[in-house]
C-alpha cells in the first residue's frame, strides 16, 4: 500500500511540474491539493523498506526542484512588479505629472 502511494505522490509532482513550467494555475492548485493529501496519508507511516527509502528521497527532490521553480515563477512576478512600479511613478499617469518636490528654478528671479 505505501509503495502505491509512493508511486502516486511521485507521478503528482511529476505533473506539477508540467503544470509548473506551462503556467497552468487550476492544474497547479489541482495537483498541489493531490499532493498534499498524499503525503498526508503517508505521514504517520515511519516503517518504510529501503526501496521506499529511496522513493522517498526521490521524492523530496522532485518536491524541492518544484520549489524552486516556483520560487523564480513568484521573483519574476516581484521584478515585473517594481519595474512597472517603477516606471509609472516617474512618468506621466493619465495626464497627469506626478507631483515633485519644490525646487529652485531660477536664482536670477
Amino acid at each position: 500500500m505505501v509503495r502505491k502511494e509512493l508511486i502516486e505522490l511521485k507521478e503528482t509532482l511529476e505533473k506539477e511540474k508540467k503544470a509548473l513550467m506551462k503556467g497552468a494555475i487550476e492544474e497547479i492548485l489541482k495537483w498541489a491539493s493531490y499532493k498534499a493529501r498524499l503525503a498526508n496519508s503517508l505521514k504517520d507511516k515511519n516503517d518504510f523498506t529501503k526501496e521506499e527509502q529511496e522513493m522517498l528521497e526521490e521524492i523530496f527532490r522532485i518536491n524541492e526542484k518544484n520549489k524552486m521553480i516556483i520560487q523564480a515563477g513568484l521573483n519574476f512576478v516581484e521584478e515585473a512588479y517594481s519595474f512597472l512600479t517603477n516606471i509609472f511613478c516617474q512618468q506621466e499617469t493619465y495626464g497627469k505629472v506626478p507631483q515633485q518636490p519644490p525646487r529652485v528654478i531660477s536664482k536670477s528671479a
